[in-house]
């Protein structure tokens, strides 16, 4: 099984700043998210936007100055739109299985550059571990309503199961909730993805709170670890 690569500080929740989940929240503001992101233990974001190329770019680039000047520890990832990545100076891209292949990402990008991989079972993650790409994402763990087309519910048993049997960092996505991130953590999940969850009018306190979570859960893990 190949090496991964090492992702630290890459771990923990992963904010994923959503375009049209964004716009249902007229208080959000770039520079006021990027400087609350820099006072917590977050390392990493992905920008999500669909449809219109120039309206993408647009939201993108917005974004991602505001987190460069406000929480430039933070790294960036772009959800399919591998194009943008070298002219936004990302850390990388985060594509799915119908999405853009893990090949021609890496001909596209420069080296350096990360790639993530949306799979759904143990076997797409076996494959995963033939390409070069530096982590995975895996779900739905919960059922969601952020992805029209999510597949089928894993749940978390399925989660422990695959961070067991890869070494690739697993990624948990799919319907995660405040109430479910002690869970995913305990599962051995290297990170969580969370939209819906984060994004409503107490939004800092959300992000607080699912920080905490996730190191509560974490503690559980290395409870276990200790029998």
């Amino acid at each position: 099984m190949p090496e991964p690569t090492l992702l630290p500080p890459l771990h923990g929740i992963l904010p994923i700043l959503d375009a049209t989940y964004l716009e249902q929240i007229d208080t959000l503001l770039p520079d006021t998210v990027a400087r609350h992101l820099n006072t917590l233990p977050i390392s990493w974001v992905q920008l999500r936007a669909k449809g219109d190329p120039d309206q993408t770019h647009a939201f993108m680039l917005r974004w991602q100055t505001a987190l460069r000047q406000h929480a430039p520890g933070i790294r960036v990832m772009l959800n399919d739109r591998v194009s943008l990545v070298e002219t936004l100076q990302a850390a990388g891209v985060h594509v799915g299985q119908e999405d853009t292949t893990v090949e021609t990402c890496r001909q596209l990008l420069t080296p350096g550059r990360l790639i993530g991989l949306s799979t759904h079972s143990l076997e797409e993650i076996r494959q995963a571990e033939t390409w070069k790409v530096d982590y995975v994402g895996f779900g739905p763990v919960f059922a969601t309503l952020t992805k029209k087309d999510a597949r089928a519910v894993q749940g978390v048993t399925a989660l422990a199961e695959v961070c067991r049997q890869t070494r690739l960092p697993v990624v948990a996505i799919g319907g995660i909730t405040l109430e479910s991130l002690p869970a995913v953590a305990a599962a051995g999940a290297a990170g969580a993805a969370m939209i819906s969850a984060l994004w409503q009018k107490d939004w800092e306190w959300r992000m607080e709170e699912a920080c905490r979570r996730w190191e509560q859960g974490h503690r559980t893990l290395s409870e276990k670890a200790t029998f």
